[in-house]
């Protein structure tokens, strides 16, 4: 081995493969380093722009938000490019004049390793002058947020003005400035609550102002609108055999009625309806009023009812009762001239429960004869009845004569 190693063979053949080694090596090392330097990438991102402008006199518009930037060059400059985003890019108004032009898009602190294509890479901008006014604030709310039978009176805003900035001619679009209150429904209570101001023109486009305040206090006083009205008794239902209603009454005989104005304007009485039919007795209830249609409350809810009764009064005729007499001397004949049969008819009046098992044996009709010669005589017609009736003869008096009996025998 030790010869082998000493032989000039074996020192030319190692130093041969060394040197192919050595070449392999350097021409590896080449290719990475061609490979590394034309490694180039590209990426698209969105960036904010930066408006340079004339903030204290002017206005512009025009200048979109963000764009779209695609970078390229050395992918490893791109890609951190991409994620620190170490570069910017403006629209420099500074020096521009009033008026609508067109700028360009510009990039700051951009590798200069790397292009950036800006997309758009310009636009159209409008540069106007900046005004300040004054406008009241008219606050706006929803009536139909309101709980039934509420009413929402005149709002009031404070402060009453705000101050709009913006561009001369969106300035003088101007139409409507507003603060629309923002709330949940059946609202029965005053209200007071921040809203934001808004600025529209005449279609209702929202305008591109500032505004101090954006916000303002909105104050809408909201009530119950009521009204006392009588009550009014309907008696419903059959009275029952026998009985009248003499008369209903209520306490209190007022009910005071809650609801929107122009729904009290149409009331002027609450009607009660009150059951007769198992009414036979004067009797005392309590019975609950019912709310007419869109009226939301009744003050009070109940009131007691009175109710009073007598009986009913019907009218009975008893015909061709037989007049008797009293007092006759037992001397004298009676003889009836008018009525010429001595019958008569009695018309009695008075509650049908006595009414009704009442007959003529129940008067007495007579005439009261004691004192009377003889002769014609006319004499009332005396009736003695039962208590709390009331009668009517068909005639009151009759017409009679009086003749002595040994005289009328011969």
């Amino acid at each position: 081995m030790d010869k082998f190693m000493e032989s000039k063979w074996f020192i030319r053949i190692l130093a041969l493969l060394l040197a192919l080694l050595l070449f392999t090596s350097v021409h590896d090392n080449q290719s990475l380093f061609k490979n590394i330097k034309s490694n180039k990438g590209e990426a698209t991102v969105q960036m904010p722009v930066v408006l340079y402008y004339d903030e204290e006199n002017t206005v512009v518009s025009g200048v979109p938000k963000t764009v779209e930037v695609t970078l390229s060059g050395p992918n490893n400059l791109v890609e951190f490019a991409k994620s620190s985003r170490d570069f910017s890019v403006f629209v420099d108004l500074s020096n521009a004049k009033i008026g609508r032009q067109r700028v360009k898009l510009k990039t700051k602190g951009l590798s200069d390793k790397l292009t950036a294509k800006i997309s758009p890479a310009a636009v159209e901008v409008s540069v106007q002058e900046k005004v300040t006014v004054e406008k009241p604030v008219t606050a706006e709310f929803n009536s139909d947020l309101l709980a039934e039978g509420f009413e929402a009176e005149q709002p009031t805003v404070s402060p009453k003005t705000v101050k709009i900035t913006g561009a001369k001619d969106v300035i003088d679009k101007i139409s409507y400035v507003r603060a629309a209150l923002n709330v949940n429904k059946n609202i029965d209570a005053d209200i007071t609550k921040d809203a934001w101001v808004q600025v529209l023109d005449r279609n209702f486009n929202k305008l591109d102002v500032s505004v101090n305040p954006g916000t303002v206090q909105v104050n809408i006083p909201v009530k119950n609108p009521s009204k006392t009205v009588p009550i009014t008794i309907n008696p419903t239902g059959k009275e029952q055999d026998g009985v009248v209603i003499d008369s209903i009454s209520t306490d209190p005989k007022n009910v005071t009625i809650y609801g929107k104005s122009d729904v009290l304007k149409t009331i002027d009485a609450l009607t009660l309806d009150v059951d007769i039919s198992k009414i036979a007795k004067d009797t005392d209830l309590t019975v609950p009023l019912k709310s007419p249609k869109d009226v939301n409350k009744l003050d009070p809810g109940t009131v007691k009812v009175k109710v009073k009764v007598r009986d009913k009064v019907e009218q009975k005729t008893f015909s061709n009762i037989k007049l008797s007499s009293k007092g006759l001397d037992d001397n004298y004949d009676l003889e009836f001239l008018s009525p010429s049969d001595g019958l008569v008819d009695l018309n009695v009046t008075g509650p049908s429960q006595e009414l009704k098992n009442l007959d003529d044996h129940n008067f007495d009709v007579f005439l009261d004869l004691s004192g009377l010669k003889p002769g014609d005589h006319n004499v009332n017609i005396e009736v003695n009845g039962p208590n709390d009736l009331s009668w009517e003869l068909s005639s009151k008096k009759a017409k009679i004569r009086l003749t002595e009996k040994n005289q009328s025998n011969v």
